[in-house]
């Protein structure tokens, strides 16, 4: 049920005698309701440039592509988050193991 404010706001501006009260809220309803959108989106002009998404770095607000802005940073941003390539402790026995890989692979080919 409408409250008096709603019917107010309803017949605001209306004739105080209404000839046909359907026909009135048929009208109403359709002048107030927003238009429908359409189900696709309506193609280009022949030859002109697709659209594309810019985005913009988080620190420093630098555009550009999304696939350019990992987490929303750009490579400056990222890298500046990241400070310098430290080895950690893990890493330091990986590259012995690595020399000490390859050394071994040098001297096997140097053996007759």
């Amino acid at each position: 049920m409408l409250g008096s404010h709603e019917i107010a706001l309803f017949d605001l501006g209306v004739r105080p005698r209404v000839g046909s009260p359907v026909g009135l809220v048929r009208r109403r309803l359709t002048d107030k309701v927003p238009p429908r959108l359409p189900a696709a989106p309506a193609p280009g002009a022949p030859g002109a440039p697709a659209r594309r998404v810019l985005m913009e770095c988080t620190e420093c607000g630098a555009p550009g592509e999304p696939e350019a802005l990992p987490d929303g940073l750009c490579r400056r941003c990222r890298t500046q988050a990241e400070g310098p390539p430290t080895a950690t402790s893990a890493e330091a026995p990986v590259e012995r193991d690595i020399h000490a890989l390859v050394s071994g692979l040098r001297d096997l080919l140097k053996a007759p």
